[in-house]
């Protein structure tokens, strides 16, 4: 892979971090059980989100039919990058759902890139629906929103899917993702994602206090100095739930303190024992993360100027007020070799002897080993072992090597007319390459960590000891 090439896979990435400076396991191809469909009206506490998994179906691809007058696109289209809804309706099985607000989806990652040179420079846009925008009881089978991924930055057209469906195998409370036909005023778009948006829905279908709690977005405990973009406060932070940030103001506290100890690692991990609502299921998350390679997610610590990470949401329990870890945005995944680690040598979240000096990475901007964060440090010199523990059983029990390329070929086999239908897709030469290369690249994600597996089986020593 030339560096041109590795430059077009982080572009998503980069351009986020550059407007700073300005979800349930084993749900692969199984056969599911038919339900009757949900009324398309229905009140916010009668159903949540798609409860019998119609829209999350895996082995559908529905069609989705955007309708916009002329007077409505033309409002979209005059500026499309300001994510404001307009008045739509849209067409899903044969129903008509409407008024609702239609959108570009996105920020500089999925959006604004497009518009760089004020013209739309992209075959696709992502697109994003809000059911109850106009009428606050809409419904599409309990869901608010649908979310819809363009793919651009991925030939093999299946990353975000696969990659989601890893972390809700390792018990981690993470985001349905389904793929989707999408048509504009019955003119076809092509083929999308369809992601779970984490909303008052998710929190309150996975998490045992009704959702009752706080949903917090990119805010990283002990680094709340670094906040979101757009965001002044860490109240800015908060996408659900009362606006009270004093429960992770305690968290970051209390992982700040720890930093002045005398034996710094331990003394956080020890926080995180006291904070985190299941410590299991955050190295299942770790597992997933680092199986899949999730490059550009909360091991990736962008500099500009303070550094953070991002594409991850915080969950606080309303009962308990322990957190939980939820990915978002996972489609730069299973790349091997790594772009972030290979061609701009920044250590992998394992090497805690590495330099902390930051160093540049894509666009011009700073970044710093991911080891650096303390919370990052502990999970790794005080987690080891159970990271280790988490990825055999993620590996060897719950989906194995085998399996993982099985779900690669019931992919391709479900979207692969639809890949070559999509005028606006890869191309199907582009298309069956990127196919054949991500086989590879899960071998070769699957071996790294069974090297650092067998490591461990034989030595005993975590990284740092020496």
């Amino acid at each position: 892979m030339n560096r041109q090439a590795v430059l077009a896979l982080v572009l998503a990435a980069g351009v986020i971090i550059a407007a700073v400076v300005i979800a349930t396991a084993g749900d692969a191809l199984d056969p599911r059980i038919p339900t009757e469909a949900a009324e398309s009206t229905i009140g916010v506490e009668q159903q949540r989100s798609d409860p019998s998994n119609i829209v999350f179906d895996q082995r559908t691809v529905r069609v989705y039919d955007i309708l916009l007058d002329e007077a409505e696109q033309a409002k979209l289209d005059a500026n499309p990058t300001a994510e404001q809804y307009v008045e739509g309706a849209v067409i899903i099985d044969g129903e008509h759902y409407g008024p609702i607000g239609v959108r570009y989806k996105g920020f500089f990652g999925v959006l604004r890139q497009c518009f760089f040179t004020g013209v739309n420079t992209c075959d696709k846009l992502a697109w994003k629906l809000k059911f109850n925008h106009y009428e606050p009881s809409l419904r599409f089978h309990g869901l608010k929103r649908l979310n819809f991924h363009q793919m651009n930055s991925d030939d093999a057209q299946m990353r975000e899917v696969l990659t989601y469906q890893v972390f809700r195998d390792a018990g981690v409370a993470a985001p349905r993702s389904v793929f989707a036909l999408l048509r504009l005023n019955g003119e076809p778009l092509g083929l999308y994602t369809l992601s779970e948006d984490i909303d008052d829905r998710f929190i309150a279908d996975r998490f045992r206090d009704g959702g009752r709690g706080v949903l917090y977005k990119e805010i990283w405990p002990g680094n709340i100095e670094r906040l979101p973009a757009f965001s002044e406060t860490i109240e800015g932070a908060i996408r659900r739930g009362p606006e009270d940030p004093s429960g992770l103001r305690e968290f970051s506290a209390s992982l700040t303190e720890a930093e002045q100890s005398d034996d710094p690692a331990a003394a956080v991990f020890a926080v995180l024992e006291d904070y985190i609502q299941d410590l299991d299921t955050l190295f299942g998350y770790l597992a997933a993360d680092r199986l899949t390679d999730n490059w550009d997610g909360i091991v990736a610590w962008y500099c500009v100027p303070v550094c953070g990470n991002h594409n991850y949401f915080w969950y606080e329990d309303a009962l308990s007020g322990e957190f939980s870890l939820i990915p978002w945005d996972v489609e730069n995944s299973w790349r091997s070799p790594s772009p972030i680690r290979t061609y701009y040598g920044m250590p992998d979240w394992d090497e805690p002897d590495r330099s902390c000096r930051s160093r540049e990475v894509f666009w011009g901007i700073d970044a710093r080993a991911p080891h650096c964060n303390a919370v990052i440090h502990a999970l790794v010199t005080q987690g080891w072992e159970r990271y280790i523990e988490a990825s055999r059983e993620l590996m060897q029990e719950v989906v194995t090597l085998e399996q993982m390329h099985a779900r690669v070929n019931a992919i391709t086999e479900l979207i692969e007319p639809h890949v070559l239908a999509d005028e606006n897709g890869p191309g199907e030469i582009k298309w069956r390459a990127a196919v054949r290369l991500l086989h590879k690249e899960i071998d070769e994600r699957w071996q790294y960590i069974a090297d650092k597996i067998e490591a461990w089986d034989a030595t005993g020593k975590a990284p740092g000891d020496g």
